[in-house]
């Protein structure tokens, strides 16, 4: 073959049309960014390479095979350089599975992913973007991520096969039940379920643009575009006047926020708890908003992300409501245990700063665990709606004897603020003017820990 033979057929290989794979990739990507890494290893069933999501550099790779060890060769490469240049990497998950002929060599593949994986977390951001089928141990592969997106059409995810039931050969709506976005979304295994393979991608964009490229980086900030002293008068009446009514906590959220952006994160999951990122003067801080009781669900949930929020240097600010737990039957009621103490865990054991702002009920240890003043907090603020105490009203005035009258004196905010529990009570119209300011002053918190490795896997 002559030389010009040579460039004519190279020629042709960059106009062929692209794959899906690629084609999904350039979706990921700023417009003409993407750079296509091993791009003539075609056997491998995956597509890497790089590029910039809103200016910054990420990672990605996705699928559009079986797995394989050229298939983990090339993510293996993906990874290798994500970490050396402290980078975010997205994976876009559509894959039947395993090559079965490769053997043993197939396990050798699933083991490198799974070490990569494992290395990264809590040093760089992960994200899977599932878009197809994502069967058996290749499930893990996404769950490992701090972030999973699932596309409700085309998607499914299982760790076995629902053929496998009796009774269910054939039914793809009961698949559909089992393993599909919406299901997945209610029981807080992924944290995004989209309409659309378009909506996954404006997901995935939107948190990298939230999210610092590793664990490394200061305070992720950019240029803000609201006003630092705003003020919200609905806030004075926000608390319903029964005392009773579940409290707006979205509207609080929303209210302190830079140009009201609250970008919610597992929304379809344990609902009594919300969390999620703003941005507060520009800089990036995790949202968790309890609303009420709190269930095993909700502290799990609400544990995972204090600790992804941890791992990357993101300030943390509360919104407690809380006067218990949930106890539906004898398993909510070792769970919450469980997740209960992890919860409480997250919190104690977070070093970046830590706002809590209690609007209405701090009640019984519940609030103990509710990045309370005794666990750590840097700054607590309280509304003058807030009540404080070890016990309910119910409970102080049957077991203690207590009245009515000296309840409120003692769990006022103003009495535990002379306690020191409390750092300030404050107009709650001047929420976000008050939570800025004790952001801007804990920029430069330090606190002496053991050294160890953050990571945001939480078990």
């Amino acid at each position: 073959m002559s030389r010009l033979d040579k460039i004519n057929e190279l020629i042709d290989k960059l106009q062929a049309e692209p794959t899906t794979a690629y084609k999904r990739l350039e979706k990921l990507f700023d417009e003409n960014s993407f750079v296509e890494l091993g791009a003539y290893n075609k056997n491998a069933g995956v597509v890497t390479g790089y590029g910039t999501v809103n200016g910054k550099l990420v990672y990605a790779f996705a699928q559009e095979g079986a797995v394989s060890t050229d298939h983990a060769r090339k993510i293996d490469d993906v990874y290798s350089l994500a970490l050396k240049m402290g980078c975010p990497v997205v994976a876009v998950m559509d894959s039947n599975g395993m090559k079965i002929d490769d053997g043993l060599d197939t396990l050798e593949a699933y083991g490198i992913m799974f070490k990569n994986q494992t290395a990264a977390s809590g040093v760089i951001p992960q994200i899977s973007v599932v878009l197809g089928n994502c069967l058996g141990i290749s499930s893990f592969l996404s769950i490992l991520s701090d972030f999973v997106i699932m596309s409700e059409t085309g998607a499914k995810m299982f760790m076995s096969s629902p053929s496998i039931y009796s009774g269910l050969e054939g039914k793809a709506t009961t698949y559909e039940a089992l393993g599909g976005a919406k299901t997945l979304a209610e029981n807080g295994v992924v944290h995004f379920s989209c309409p659309d393979e378009e909506e996954c991608f404006n997901k995935a964009r939107k948190l990298i643009d939230m999210l610092p490229s590793n664990n490394l980086d200061d305070f992720y900030q950019i240029e803000p575009t609201d006003d630092l002293n705003r003020e919200d008068a609905t806030l004075n009446t926000v608390i319903p006047e029964d005392n009773v009514s579940p409290v707006d906590m979205e509207y609080i959220v929303k209210s302190i926020a830079d140009n009201g952006d609250f970008f919610e994160i597992c929304e379809s999951f344990a609902k009594g708890i919300r969390t999620g990122f703003v941005r507060l003067d520009g800089i990036t801080a995790g949202v968790v908003a309890n609303n009420g009781q709190l269930s095993a669900d909700s502290a799990k949930k609400a544990g995972e992300f204090v600790n992804i929020c941890d791992a990357f240097n993101i300030p943390i600010v509360t919104f407690t409501d809380i006067d218990g737990y949930v106890h539906n039957d004898t398993n909510e009621h070792s769970n919450t245990i469980k997740y209960g103490a992890k919860f409480m865990f997250a919190f104690a054991n977070a070093t970046v700063p830590k706002i809590n702002v209690i609007v209405r009920n701090g009640i019984g240890n519940a609030y103990l665990l509710m990045n309370s003043k005794h666990i750590g907090a840097d700054i607590v603020y309280a509304w003058p709606s807030a009540c404080v105490a070890l016990m309910s009203r119910e409970a102080a005035i049957n077991i203690m004897g207590t009245s009515s009258e000296r309840y409120d004196q003692v769990t006022s905010p103003y009495e535990v603020a002379a306690k020191g529990y409390i750092d300030g009570v404050i107009i709650p119209s001047t929420t976000r003017k008050r939570i800025l300011m004790a952001l801007e002053m804990l920029m430069t918190k330090r606190e002496n820990t053991v050294l160890r490795k953050h990571s945001s896997i939480e078990f």
